[in-house]
């Protein structure tokens, strides 16, 4: 398991002002709650490491004034726009309590329905959240779809979760849909017309 090292400070004002000065100072206003704390952590962030936090699903070690605090990253908000972000939100860890994280899903291999059918690749959901220990918690998930035929549909409880991990999400939400070639879904609409006739 990869864990992201992302340096911090802690803050001790907060609103809009207060944010506005520290984005004109290339840093994000965040907040750090859970574990077992009474109340949140403000903190500050370098904001040139919201892409690396956008793009990692495990844990986060905040190395803050010299204190690590063990995390995930739970919410980015972003601006009116939806381009910028302008708030993160951060939820410690206790090791030993399952939390809730969203796990990247790796597809691999060509479904025959592509490569031998003429069927299209169509993939609704590239994540799902479970629930598992901190320790335990997946970089990615892989799912080959190599077996899939034109007109399969891989949903979210077809998928191979870690020993120890819980599904959050519902079982019956579609991940991936081979669907069938144009040519056979209007041959088989007029067959059904030619049999009503």
């Amino acid at each position: 398991m990869k864990v992201l090292e992302v340096q911090a400070t802690k803050r001790e004002k907060t609103g809009k002002q207060v944010a506005k000065k520290l984005r004109r100072e290339g840093l994000l206003p965040a907040v750090i709650y859970g574990g077992g704390r009474p109340e949140a952590t403000h903190i500050a962030v370098p904001a040139k490491e919201v892409k690396r936090l956008k793009h990692h699903h495990g844990l986060i070690k905040l190395n803050l004034d010299g204190e690590e605090r063990m995390c995930i990253l739970k919410d980015i908000q972003y601006n009116w726009l939806g381009d910028v972000p302008i708030h993160l939100d951060f939820q410690e860890v206790t090791f030993g309590e399952t939390i809730e994280v969203t796990v990247e899903l790796e597809f691999v291999g060509t479904p025959v329905g592509v490569s031998e059918e003429g069927g299209v690749l169509e993939i609704l959901k590239r994540e799902i959240t479970i629930e598992t220990l901190p320790k335990e918690i997946p970089e990615k998930i892989t799912v080959d779809i190599s077996n899939l035929h034109a007109g399969d549909a891989l949903h979210v409880g077809d998928i191979p979760l870690p020993e120890g991990a819980k599904l959050v999400d519902s079982p019956d939400e579609t991940v991936v849909v081979v669907a069938e070639p144009e040519e056979t879904a209007g041959e088989e609409e007029g067959t059904e017309e030619a049999k009503e006739e």
